[in-house]
C-alpha cells in the first residue's frame, strides 16, 4: 500500500518497472537510459500476474509484449491505473488489453512524407524535440513508426503520422498519445517498436525518454478533463 507521507508509489523517488519479453529490444540497456534519480527494476512480463504493483509508478511495456496474456489480467491492470499507476506502452496493438486502447492502423508509405512525424500538441512530452530530425533513424523514415491507433476521448494527441493514401483518402492519426483515467493515472502510447531508441541516450539533450517520464509524473498534461485534443 502507498503511504500518504511518501510522494511516489515507489518511495522517495519514482520507480519504473520494465517488463521484459523474449524479443525485447534493448532489454539489457534500458536501465542505463532511465534518469539516475529514478529507481529502476525489471521483471519478466508474466510475473505481472502475481506481482504487487503498489510500489511501481510506471509500468514500461516493450513493442513485443504479449497482448493475449495482458488481456487475461486486464482487471488487475485497470485497478493499477485507477489507483494512480502509469503506463508506457510501445508496439502495435492488435488485441486491446486496456479499455482505452484501440487496434493499430498502418498508413501508406506513398508518398514518403506520410511516415514523417509531426507535432500535434507535444507539450512537455515532445515539446523539446526537433521534429525534422528526431524521427529519422540513420536518415531513414519509417523506423520510428508506420501507423497509429485511435486515442480515447480526452486524450492528448502528441505526434501525428499519415496523410493521403493511394486510394485518395487521408489516413492520419496520433502515433503518440497520452490519456489520463479520471481520478487515476496516465497511459502513454507509442505506436512503434521502442520509443526509447530515439534521442534517449544519456548524452542526448534534449532527452526524449527523460521528458516522457517526467511529463507522466510531474506535468498536468493531459488535463484531468476535457475534449479530445485532436
Amino acid at each position: 500500500m502507498r503511504r500518504a507521507d511518501l510522494p511516489f508509489r515507489g518511495g522517495d523517488r519514482p520507480h519504473l518497472l520494465y517488463l521484459r519479453s523474449t524479443r525485447s529490444y534493448n532489454k539489457d540497456r534500458i536501465g542505463g537510459l532511465v534518469p539516475q534519480n529514478w529507481r529502476y527494476s525489471a521483471a519478466d512480463i508474466y510475473a505481472l500476474e502475481d506481482r504487487d504493483l503498489g510500489d511501481v509508478d510506471v509500468l514500461y511495456f516493450t513493442g513485443m509484449h504479449d497482448q493475449i496474456f495482458l488481456k487475461s489480467i486486464e482487471p488487475k491492470l485497470v485497478a493499477y491505473l485507477a489507483a494512480g499507476g502509469n503506463f508506457i506502452i510501445n508496439g502495435h496493438i492488435i488485441r486491446p488489453w486496456l479499455p482505452c486502447l484501440s487496434t493499430f492502423r498502418a498508413v501508406s508509405p506513398k508518398p514518403y512524407t506520410n511516415w514523417m512525424i509531426r507535432p500535434a500538441q507535444p507539450g512537455a512530452y515532445f515539446g523539446r524535440m526537433d521534429f525534422e530530425n528526431f524521427h529519422r533513424h540513420e536518415g531513414i523514415l519509417g523506423q520510428y513508426a508506420r501507423g497509429y491507433s485511435p486515442a480515447p476521448a480526452g486524450a492528448q494527441w502528441l505526434c501525428m503520422i499519415g496523410g493521403p493514401g493511394p486510394d485518395g483518402d487521408s489516413h492520419e492519426g496520433p502515433v503518440d498519445w497520452v490519456w489520463r483515467m479520471p481520478g487515476g493515472g496516465k497511459v502513454f502510447v507509442h505506436n512503434g517498436d521502442h520509443v526509447e531508441a530515439f534521442c534517449s541516450d544519456p548524452r542526448n539533450q534534449p532527452n526524449l525518454l527523460h521528458d516522457i517520464l517526467n511529463a507522466l509524473l510531474f506535468s498536468a498534461e493531459p488535463a484531468a478533463a476535457g475534449d479530445n485534443a485532436g
